[in-house]
């Protein structure tokens, strides 16, 4: 039964995986530990760091080149306004049910239960910066997968029974700040007397081991997930936000989450496969907003329009040919027909071109985002340490040089900060859109203005976090970025101002567990469409 494959495998201390890293194993053992599926094999403490590293990157397969095609490159990357996709049925919003069933299976099949298996052996003082690293990660993945579904089995996730509770978003959220809050706790006890405490070593293809970036990691998740519910539960955001900054936070882009890819040997990041593909390409709105600003981040998102030879095709438009060696980013949901036209538009920058699947790392959190976070906090009127204006600022730095690196000269910074030009009307053939919204980059003096222009910047530095990216504009509806210009969905109608809000429940949990999904749904308080807003939406999807 599919209910074996999603919820018992790995159970009971003997795996179907495995991935075995000794803690003081090296890379060169990788190959070895994570491509051996069938050696079966009891769990202790010398297999933790295997099974770590595993989680870690099957944990990131919808960024791989593994499944990146069915979940970020035909979903989350242009609900988001990032890119258009050169799969057209997924660009006019048809779902697609089978690629979203793996995309979910995968995480409770093959992450959640190494990550319980860690937390097991590693429980009650046994190993705590192995249990409450492990339970960090698992927070996270459950975390992308509550704001993605709504109400999912968290609790009891990968317990391998034969029922497992879905419980509603709120309590999801609750439970996620009390054990972000219990982890950071743990670790933070266990750093006072080993500063340098290093846990799984190798295993950890983010921070190598070090455990004092886990707990930053944490305390940027906790504040992510405080302005994620402050138009639900404002009280409960303010206070989890505060508390969250009275600790450590990724605030340098020596903190940044990135998965390592060059110990893989296959997979690795999958924007560099959707660049040999030509799947991916710049949208309008990135085009306007990264134009309008002379955004020194544009050549590093994506490339000029190389020429090929099917733009000079017998009745190709000229204002296309005349497209090459330019940056250009197309409409989303564009009509059937504008597919003939997609190489007129640019793909990835050169760090994703194809072959460095396995130099270039994968964005899991970028630290910029830690200063827009406190940005709107500030906004809000929370404690945040700082002002509004002064955290907004310091994000926008941070991003420019993760980019662009430190040599990147402070004073193109200081002059882009206060940047007065505003965004521009795109090059879309053949819709030709005004330009996405009028506001410059330098602070502005009105509160509303103010927050669009937090947003927006948020926007442009979460890039390529797609998934962060579409839940923001999900609770925020900022950006302004352009509308899908047709839907072959009839449920979404984006002349009304709808949108995509969420993954309708896998056939094969509908099928394993009917019960628990018919629960889901009057958790989620509304039906299970892909139009229905999450608990924290408080938006109406439409006119």
């Amino acid at each position: 039964m599919k209910k074996y494959i999603i919820h018992r495998l790995f159970m009971k201390a003997v795996f179907t995986i495995v991935a075995v890293f000794a803690l003081n194993s090296c890379t060169d053992d990788f190959t070895e530990y994570n491509t051996n599926k069938t050696q079966m094999m009891a769990v202790g403490p010398k297999e933790l760091a295997g099974l770590f590293s595993r989680a870690l990157y099957e944990g990131c397969t919808w960024l791989t080149t593994d499944n990146m095609s069915r979940m970020s490159s035909t979903a989350a990357l242009h609900f988001c306004g990032y890119t258009a996709c050169g799969i057209t049925n997924q660009e006019v919003l048809i779902m697609n049910p089978g690629w979203q069933n793996t995309g979910f299976n995968k995480m409770f099949a093959s992450v959640i239960p190494p990550l319980n298996s860690i937390m097991d052996v590693s429980k009650d003082g046994v190993n705590t910066a192995a249990y409450n690293v492990a339970l960090i990660w698992k927070v996270w993945i459950l975390n992308r997968l509550t704001d993605i579904w709504g109400p999912i089995p968290y609790t009891e996730a990968g317990n391998g029974k034969d029922v497992v509770p879905y419980e509603s978003q709120k309590d999801i959220y609750y439970k996620m700040f009390e054990d972000l809050t219990n982890a950071v706790n743990a670790l933070n006890a266990e750093l006072k007397t080993n500063p340098s405490l290093k846990v799984f070593n190798a295993g950890d293809l983010i921070y190598g081991g070090d455990v004092s970036k886990w707990v930053k990691f944490a305390n940027t998740l906790r504040l992510r997930f405080a302005i994620r519910i402050s138009n639900i539960d404002p009280a409960k955001a303010q206070k989890e936000a505060e508390a969250a900054i009275a600790g450590s936070l990724m605030e340098t882009n020596a903190d940044d989450a990135l998965l390592t890819t060059s110990v893989l040997t296959s997979g690795g990041n999958g924007m560099c496969r959707m660049e040999s593909f030509y799947q991916d390409i710049m949208s309008a709105s990135m085009e306007s907003v990264l134009k309008g600003y002379s955004d020194p981040r544009m050549e590093e998102y994506f490339s000029p329009v190389a020429y090929n030879s099917v733009i000079d095709a017998a009745g190709y438009p000229a204002v296309l040919k005349a497209q090459v060696g330019g940056y250009h980013g197309m409409a989303n949901g564009y009509e059937p027909i504008q597919i003939n036209y997609f190489k007129s538009y640019s793909k990835y920058g050169p760090r994703f071109k194809d072959g460095k699947q396995l130099v270039t790392p994968i964005n899991i959190i970028n630290s910029a985002e830690t200063y827009f976070l406190k940005a709107e906090g500030a906004w809000r009127g929370w404690n945040m340490g700082g002002t509004a204006q002064s955290f907004y600022e310091k994000g926008i730095e941070i991003s420019i040089k993760q980019w662009r690196g430190t040599s990147f000269s402070s004073a193109s910074i200081t002059s882009y900060i206060n940047g007065t030009t505003t965004p521009i009307a795109p090059d879309n053939y053949p819709y030709y859109d005004p330009a996405m919204t009028n506001i410059p980059v330098k602070f502005s003096s009105d509160k509303t203005a103010q927050y669009e222009q937090i947003m927006t910047q948020k926007w442009l530095a979460l890039f390529p976090v797609s998934f962060e990216a579409w839940a923001e504009y999900r609770r925020t509806r900022l950006p302004k970025i352009y509308a899908k210009k047709y839907s072959a969905n009839a449920l979404v109608n984006p002349a009304i101002g709808q949108i995509v809000t969420r993954f309708p429940y896998t056939t094969d949990e509908k099928n394993t567990q009917p019960a628990e999904i018919t629960k889901a749904i009057e958790l989620l308080g509304g039906v299970d469409l892909e139009t229905t807003p999450l608990w924290w939406d408080v938006n109406k999807n439409g006119n």
